[in-house]
């Protein structure tokens, strides 16, 4: 869990958004009540919901995709 934080972290560095910036995102585009507090809380305490994280994903400019291992 701790290295797809990370991993979700990096991503939002590398589109270069702020906990701020993202929350704006999430309020305008899905109707979220987080607040960049909220977020980084979340991303610290890693209880963010699978609900959360495809939105925040979809907000940067990802998608979930589920496949089996090989």
């Amino acid at each position: 869990m701790t290295d797809f934080l990370k991993e979700l972290k990096g991503l939002k560095a590398k589109e270069g958004v702020t906990y701020e910036q993202l929350a704006e995102i999430l309020k305008d585009k899905y109707e979220c009540q987080l607040t960049a507090n909220s977020l980084a809380n979340k991303f610290s305490r890693g209880t963010l919901t699978g609900k959360e994280v495809a939105k925040i994903l979809s907000a940067l400019g990802y998608e979930v995709k589920i496949e089996k291992n090989k």
